[in-house]
């Protein structure tokens, strides 16, 4: 017995140095130390928030967001997934500038609509959101912004100028809200903070990274955008649906919610998901964009790519288990503690939601394998098919048990989901290993 633990301690040694000593595992590790402090100063802020702001004002800032979501979608038209695959510099180029092209088309009809704010958003019954609709063009313009860039550097492999985003937005936002706040500005202040925080993140970025990194896209030659957009159109074709309905999938709950329960409850709820969801969520957004251009590498050149999916799969697995597993037991204590007594519903909030959370980060790592072995249809397919099934669970949840079961259903759908499409993924990586033998 002695002699078994020892050699599996070797080989975990032996592991864990050489996914160390690798230059993925670097890149992540700098993306993940600027996450880790990102979301070091959500927690360190969510406690005078909360203290600053009522739940209907976490409510209204979930609502903008979900929104703008589905918005930013549209802006770029998914091609700036695209700008990490050709191998020639000239098509990322004109990858680059495609996206923004379309965005710029996609905020101008935002800025049309203002004049029928009210009209619009009297479709989610919260008329407050009515003075904050200005808002929604500048947004989509600097997330979508945001958006180009964040692959450009992936493919840059500019790991260092995404973590300088993510760090100083987080930084801006949570100083904003807290000042805000504290001059009185407490009805919108949340949503202005949001919408400024980018912004000025994103002209620090440029500033910095524009010599190294940006400046060629305007003074070397691209290929036509007709072309790439031809070339690529499997991106707007199925990845851009495939997007629109995961963001509606992720808005459903507020937007279903809201009009039924009010903003009261869905404030608890936007609290739950930003104190559980969005570090997970963040975690895996570090490992998705390292392995994303990792694994593209990899499949370009013929090459396996199972050790280096096991090795991510592996460790998270064991991080998640024991992490998530000790938090669970004292939960009702950690939200009181960090956020106040009257915030004690978003810690059974956050339990409910347990079975789908513990699956969110290696999804939500490896989703791009449909777009590197080109499943988009596919991968639409299933979450049209999830999107359903979780509205029908919300509209049961509603009719017959009320507020917690809706979050109880809605938990165990998702976490049916990502079950199913985990397995799907390895399926593809299995069948693309077979055409290498």
């Amino acid at each position: 017995m002695q002699i078994f633990l020892y050699l599996c301690t070797r080989k975990m040694i032996n592991l864990l140095s050489r996914i160390w000593k690798s230059s993925s595992a670097r890149n992540v590790g700098k993306l993940l130390s600027a996450n880790v402090f990102a979301q070091l100063l959500g927690i360190l802020v969510y406690p005078i928030l909360t203290r600053m702001y009522a739940p209907e004002e976490f409510a209204l800032l979930s609502l903008f967001t979900s929104i703008l979501g589905v918005a930013v979608l549209v802006a770029t038209g998914e091609y700036q997934y695209a700008i990490v695959l050709p191998k020639e510099e000239e098509k990322a180029r004109a990858l680059v500038k495609l996206s923004g092209t379309i965005m710029l088309v996609v905020v101008g009809v935002f800025c049309l609509s203002l004049p029928f704010s009210s009209s619009i958003v009297s479709l989610f019954h919260a008329p407050e959101l009515a003075h904050w609709w200005w808002a929604m063009p500048l947004s989509v313009a600097v997330i979508g912004s945001w958006n180009i860039l964040n692959y450009w550097y992936i493919r840059r492999k500019a790991f260092t100028r995404i973590s300088g985003y993510q760090v100083s937005q987080s930084a801006l936002s949570a100083g904003a809200k807290i000042g805000l706040g504290a001059l009185g500005q407490l009805h919108g202040g949340m949503i202005l903070a949001s919408v400024m925080a980018p912004l000025l993140s994103i002209l620090i970025s440029i500033g910095l990274a524009w010599k190294k990194h940006l400046s060629e896209l305007f003074s070397s030659p691209a290929t036509p955008m007709k072309e790439v957009a031809r070339e690529y159109a499997n991106f707007p074709k199925y990845n851009l649906p495939h997007a629109l309905v995961n963001s509606l999938a992720q808005a459903m709950p507020v937007w279903l919610l809201t009009p039924v329960f009010g903003l009261k409850e869905v404030g608890m709820f936007s609290l739950a998901m930003m104190a559980s969801y969005v570090p997970l969520s963040i975690i895996a957004r570090a490992c998705y964009q390292v392995l994303f251009q990792k694994v593209s590498v990899l499949v370009q050149d013929r090459q396996p790519i199972t050790s280096v999916l096991r090795q991510f799969m592996f460790g998270m697995s064991a991080v998640l288990l024991v992490g998530m597993g000790a938090i669970y037991w004292v939960m009702p204590q950690l939200v009181t503690f960090l956020f106040g007594t009257e915030w004690l519903e978003s810690a059974s909030i956050i339990r409910a939601l347990y079975p789908y959370l513990v699956l969110t980060p290696i999804c939500g790592t490896i989703c791009f394998l449909s777009d590197v072995f080109g499943k988009q249809k596919a991968a639409l397919w299933m979450e049209a098919a999830y999107v359903l099934m979780m509205g029908v669970a919300l509209e049961t949840g509603i009719h017959c048990g009320g507020f917690m079961t809706s979050i109880w259903l809605l938990s165990w759908t998702r976490f049916a989901y990502l079950l199913v499409q985990m397995v799907w993924f390895l399926s593809l990586v299995r069948n693309y290993h077979k055409t290498l033998s």
